[in-house]
């Protein structure tokens, strides 16, 4: 019998990163087991037909553009031949060095390994190459998204900030014109000098080093004598923070990543992991398809999450407290608390229990528009879920964890739907053990390290808040002689609410973040920063804050430099150079210590040695002896023995891989916080305004897009600012799918694109907070706070909606 060829197939060119061929395929099915079984649990590409029609390809046999397909190149990496391969391949030089460091996009914290040429005699290269997984990673285990394999072109792109720039003439409209790093930093000491004390106000970065955030908030206490320190932290986890260290005395996940595939349910509640988090979402996926664990879903926007879960609750926006408490009541009435946990463990259960028992099926039924009958199954999975394969039976059914984001914190009632869910993981026992716990999980890469670094008002490393025994200790190390500030600081929203007033903040350092992006209600918020006396700028890329200041700082991105992350499951990992620094861009810590020394030469201040670190692991070493929960962490240690979770209070300590198995940090018990379902929001529909305006992130953008609009491929995949909204809705506005839609709020509005999607409610839409062709969610947004953390309500304003131009 003659050999019969396979079919030859076209090569599938849809997606912009890389090409499927299968002309060069030989049918090993590597690729589709990364993408279903072995890494992703996606299941986009599958072996299609028989004998010589065999061919890889998506259900329906679409082109991978328009599949389930989320680019992250987990089949690039294990195709054996090339017949997955990217668009645009590696530089022609020889590749001659992996570096494994962090990623340095979301708050999962996956390694990666950088592949660079032309490598001198240090191992430092001058181009990246390639991004590759790193199977030793114990947070990503050899996984990655689309960000963290094909995001790193960002690094040397064009538009990157390679010297000091100066505003000349009027402010705010006059030109930047070149500096040297002397002339910069001497006008910034010599006009900073001058707003000492309350009047200065810094903001640090959650994509820095921990190293970098504690000179930041080293230099702002020491030098500058204010408290006035935050980050983005207030921005999307504060309610998480103030509510887990009232309850549980820490502001950290409980749990680990490894919990999720040990649980026998996992809850998700207001965040899309598929989208924000993506590695952690294929561990949840993985819980699911392999060990059994049962998925409830609490969005009120349809997610991708969804296709696995056994139960999708969807409240009204704002509604969370209700919800939570109904729960609470089906377990209680049903007898499903843990009374051994609660009793031994918990304290306030009566008042608590007063308010939750007012909160029938029935009532918050009424106020959520979820069914009585899903709450009380929802209950009832929760507080007993099934043993998960190979899980434990001996205590007859299986943990559970909380998943939760933005879409409960980003509410004027942030706080008590935090407090809410805690108290649900108390009355059933779910913390301290495998297989259970708390994750608030963090957007930013090292938004847990920077808080943990002391980059809070109230509180310096290690979340030793300002406390004469705390003070005494930090201004001995620090030879202050009791010259720190004592009293708490202000949180960046009520910074800047504040400028302008008489004892308000005069003068900004901002590091690494973009306020005229991330602040809500972004033309007051525009309004209020021209009224700075002196506005410094450190980042990589010139934005729309930096558009305003006075000087410019260029600051080295994480491939240009050495370091720590945290990330969201409490791991302290590698940072590590890779590349040279792009122009004169130098560390932030470097240029923080180098501001600092001048200025304590220009105001006779004796700290100079105080900011003479010559390598960030004296850093480390400094900020690890005067914090408690990293003792026993080192660059030696994280070398060696990779990422290290805290506490580890002692050299041979292993680390913590979950929280509250014996006590909690204020104490033996932890203390349940019951709250009334208050009001949805601070601003609802009406008829000038009829539609609820949800916000979030997408896939392919990170934040508001800075660093992303500069990666080639990320903009192929979302190059539009898209609206989304219920079919019903866009006819009954006239707006056609695809075509040009306009939003507009009581203090905005912005122009996009009308995506035509079922997920979305009727009444309500969909803006992510990337910022894509001059049009940006925060412009609509309403700048209103949670009282307990300052938070802005970014999850819940009133819109309307008409075609574009």
């Amino acid at each position: 019998m003659r050999w019969q060829s396979r079919a030859r197939q076209a090569t599938d060119t849809s997606n912009p990163v890389f090409n499927l061929a299968m002309d060069a395929c030989i049918l090993c099915a590597r690729c589709v087991n990364a993408c279903q079984s072995s890494h992703q649990f996606i299941g986009a590409i599958e072996v299609l037909g028989a004998a010589d029609t065999a061919r890889i390809a998506t259900a329906g046999d679409k082109p991978l553009a328009e599949s389930i397909c989320t680019t992250c190149g987990q089949c690039l990496s294990v195709c054996p031949t090339g017949a997955i391969s990217v668009k645009q391949p590696p530089a022609p030089a020889i590749p001659t060095h992996t570096v494994s460091t962090t990623c340095p996009y979301c708050g999962v914290g996956c390694g990666i390994r950088l592949e660079v040429d032309n490598a001198g005699e240090n191992g430092i290269a001058e181009t990246i190459v390639a991004s590759h997984d790193d199977p030793n990673n114990q947070s990503s285990v050899g996984m990655l998204c689309v960000k963290g394999r094909f995001g790193y072109t960002f690094v040397q792109h064009d538009d990157r900030i390679k010297t000091p720039l100066i505003r000349e003439g009027e402010r705010h409209t006059g030109a930047f014109r070149e500096a040297t790093w002397d002339e910069a930093l001497d006008l910034v000491a010599s006009r900073l000098a001058e707003y000492r004390g309350n009047a200065f106000g810094t903001l640090c970065s959650a994509k820095a080093t921990n190293e970098d955030g504690y000179v930041q908030q080293k230099f702002s206490r020491l030098v500058m004598g204010s408290n006035n320190i935050d980050h983005c932290t207030r921005l999307c986890h504060a309610p998480s923070v103030e509510a887990m260290l009232t309850s549980l005395g820490s502001g950290a996940t409980s749990n680990s990543y490894t919990d999720y595939e040990g649980a026998g349910c996992l809850v998700v509640i207001g965040c899309d992991p598929t989208s924000n988090h993506p590695v952690a979402a294929s561990r949840m996926r993985r819980a699911v398809v392999e060990r059994g664990a049962k998925l409830i879903v609490v969005n009120p926007r349809r997610i991708d999450m969804c296709d696995y879960a056994d139960l999708w609750l969807r409240p009204y926006p704002g509604t969370d407290v209700a919800l939570f408490n109904a729960l609470a009541h089906v377990i209680l009435a049903e007898g499903l608390a843990d009374t051994d946990f609660v009793t031994n463990r918990t304290e306030a259960y009566d008042e608590w229990r007063a308010i939750v028992d007012q909160y029938t099926p029935e009532r918050a039924a009424a106020i959520t528009r979820v069914s009585e009958d899903d709450i009380r199954v929802a209950a009832r999975i929760f507080a007993r879920p099934p043993v998960p394969k190979g899980g434990d039976p001996e205590r007859g059914y299986g943990g559970s964890c909380l998943i939760w984001g933005m879409g409960i914190t980003q509410h004027t009632n942030g706080t008590p739907n935090v407090h809410s869910l805690l108290n649900l993981a108390l009355v059933s026992g779910q913390l301290g053990r495998p297989g259970c716990g708390i994750s608030p999980l963090r957007g930013q890469n090292n938004v847990q390290g920077c808080g943990d670094a002391g980059c809070l008002p109230n509180s310096l490393p290690g979340y030793q808040g300002l406390r004469a025994d705390t003070m005494t200790r930090f201004g001995e190390a620090w030879n202050a002689d009791g010259a720190l500030p004592r009293v708490a600081g202000m949180v960046v929203t009520d910074m800047v609410d504040s400028i302008g007033e008489t004892d308000g903040v005069r003068a900004m350092y901002i590091t690494g973040e973009n306020p005229l992006l991330s602040e809500p209600d972004l033309n007051r918020a525009e309004e209020l920063f021209r009224k700075l006396d002196f506005l410094v700028v450190q980042d990589i890329f010139m934005h729309e804050t930096a558009r305003l200041a006075d000087v410019i700082l260029p600051a080295t991105s994480f491939a240009e430099k050495d370091g720590t992350f945290t990330n969201s499951e409490r791991r302290v990992q590698r940072v590590r150079q890779v590349i040279n620094p792009v122009g004169d861009s130098r560390p932030d810590w470097d240029i923080l210590c180098d501001l600092a020394r001048r200025m304590c030469d220009r105001l006779g201040l004796p700290w100079q040695e105080q900011f003479a670190y010559q390598h960030p692991s004296e850093i480390f070493d400094e900020m690890a002896g005067l914090t408690p929960l990293i003792a026993g962490i080192s660059y030696r240690r994280l070398d060696a023995e990779g990422g290290i979770q805290w506490p580890c209070p002692t050299p041979d300590h292993p680390g913590t891989t979950f929280l509250y198995a014996d006590g909690f940090p204020r104490g033996d018990r932890a203390r349940f916080v019951g709250y009334e379902q208050g009001p949805v929001a601070a601003e609802t529909p009406s008829e000038r305004f009829p539609l609820v305006l949800n916000t979030g992130r997408v896939l392919y953008h990170w934040h508001g897009g800075t660093i992303t609009r500069r990666v080639e491929g990320l903009v192929a995949r979302a190059p539009a600012l898209e609206v989304s909204i219920n079919p019903g809705d866009a006819e009954q506005y006239g707006l056609r799918d695809g075509g040009p839609v306009r939003v507009r709020s009581r203090r905005g509005e912005l122009t996009g694109v009308a995506r035509y999607t079922y997920r979305m409610r009727t009444g309500e839409i969909f803006v992510p907070f990337v910022r894509l062709s001059d049009s940006a969610a925060n412009f609509l947004t309403n700048a209103v706070y949670d009282p307990d953390s300052r938070i802005p309500e970014y999850k819940v304003c009133a819109v309307r909606v008409e075609p574009g131009e």
